[in-house]
């Protein structure tokens, strides 16, 4: 049907357009505008993606604050170097390593990617004494995993490269929070298990980020910043704590089942002004008297009795001769605490909690250490505290004041220092 007048449409001449030649001179001048203008072009590209390099290599496009949560597994007879270079095992809970992770600008980037290296327990700055884990990519695996160079799957002490502990999906990303999927981890046989890392940076300005109990501020950073909590209009204390404001107060006193009392332990940071002592980003507790201890051997007139998190579970633990310790040693010893590198769930502790993510011990199911050994794996006799199951044992006794309003009540009952 359209045959011929598409023939037509086709072959018919549209235009004649004849153009005249340019002279030399005038040809030249734009051949030199047409190079400089290439020329402009490649050197503004080169600028950009020199700008983007170094601002990628200086960790500017990497989050440099991280908290890591690990679960609650179980590497028994775990391999590791003391410090004198020898061959010990030990049980090895992964949640111990829990925590706050930073950019390491000392260490600086392996295989391209930046070094996260977990910071200590009381107020996330780096060990003193101990060695931090790390969570770094490695290429021989091609993937991101989490290692510490004193802890080797079996008894050969060679460094290899990459001794991960836990390994991620084979990937070739750069920014570890993009990582999706199940990880590997070293049981002693090669399992699965989930990896929970957040940013603990904010937007500028935003109270999402710090779930609306805070707001975040800036920190350095053009676009980014760190949570600042709100606090009581009352006595100016943070009625919240955590990366992003996500726990709230603490229970200053606590009360077990059996009538025993707990306290909140401050930490005077300037004359009367007080915090209080934290563990794994919760507070941590010693026991004041009264009610009754299960299972302890503790002399209290001599010794201290404490209530703390580790990762995933609550410790009550001993400490012979503890009241006799200064208080220069605490404060060394809470920031250098580390659950794993001082056994203190082997050497220390009288009962345990079920694994909990809560702020405090509160409607959490304890049980009371009985005898250890393989038998009874590797948290050992576990003899319920609680009854019946689920009910919890502590509570709090509606203690809403500021650490600082509760040490000052306490030093007037005491007519004494704390």
């Amino acid at each position: 049907v359209f045959g011929n007048k598409l023939k037509r449409a086709s072959t018919r001449k549209c235009f004649r357009a004849e153009f005249e030649k340019l002279p030399f001179a005038r040809r030249k001048r734009v051949t030199i505008f047409v190079k400089v203008l290439y020329g402009f072009n490649f050197l503004w590209l080169m600028a950009g993606m020199t700008t983007i390099v170094v601002k990628q290599m200086s960790g500017g496009y990497h989050c440099h604050s991280i908290t890591v949560n690990f679960e609650d597994r179980i590497w028994q007879n775990a391999v590791f170097l003391n410090s004198t270079g020898g061959v010990e095992e030990m049980d090895l809970m992964y949640s111990f390593f829990s925590g706050v992770y930073i950019l390491n600008e000392t260490r600086g980037y392996h295989d391209g990617r930046p070094i996260y290296t977990e910071q200590n327990k009381f107020d996330n700055t780096p060990f003193e004494d101990k060695i931090g884990a790390t969570i770094q990519y490695c290429k021989e695996e091609d993937a991101w995993v989490f290692m510490h160079e004193n802890i080797r799957k079996d008894r050969n002490t060679r460094h290899p490269g990459c001794p991960w502990l836990l390994r991620s999906p084979n990937t070739k990303s750069f920014n570890l929070l993009e990582v999706s999927g199940d990880w590997s981890i070293w049981t002693g046989i090669i399992n699965t298990a989930t990896f929970q890392a957040t940013c603990n940076e904010c937007k500028l300005d935003s109270e999402a980020d710090c779930n609306y109990h805070g707001t975040c501020i800036s920190e350095n950073s053009e676009s980014s910043g760190k949570c600042a909590c709100d606090s009581s209009e009352d006595d100016g204390y943070p009625l919240y704590s955590g990366e992003h404001c996500e726990f709230a107060r603490p229970c200053i006193q606590l009360i077990g089942d059996s009538g025993a009392v707990w306290n909140l332990i401050p930490i005077e940071e300037k004359e009367n002004e007080y915090s209080s002592w934290k563990a794994y980003g919760r507070g941590v507790y010693i026991y004041r008297g009264s009610g009754e201890i299960q299972g302890t051997a503790t002399d209290f007139e001599e010794d201290d009795l404490v209530l703390m998190y580790t990762g995933s579970r609550w410790f009550g633990s001993y400490y012979r001769g503890g009241k006799q310790l200064g208080l220069d040693y605490w404060l060394h010893y809470s920031r250098e605490l580390h659950a794993f590198w001082d056994q203190v769930y082997e050497t220390n502790t009288y009962f345990v909690s079920n694994p909990t993510s809560h702020p405090d011990p509160i409607a959490v199911d304890f049980f009371q250490i009985g005898r250890r050994g393989e038998k009874y794996g590797p948290l050992g006799e576990l003899i319920p505290l609680s009854d019946p199951p689920g009910s919890g044992f502590f509570t709090c006794p509606g203690l809403n004041m500021s650490i600082n309003d509760f040490v000052m009540q306490i030093l007037e009952e005491r007519e004494g220092s704390y």
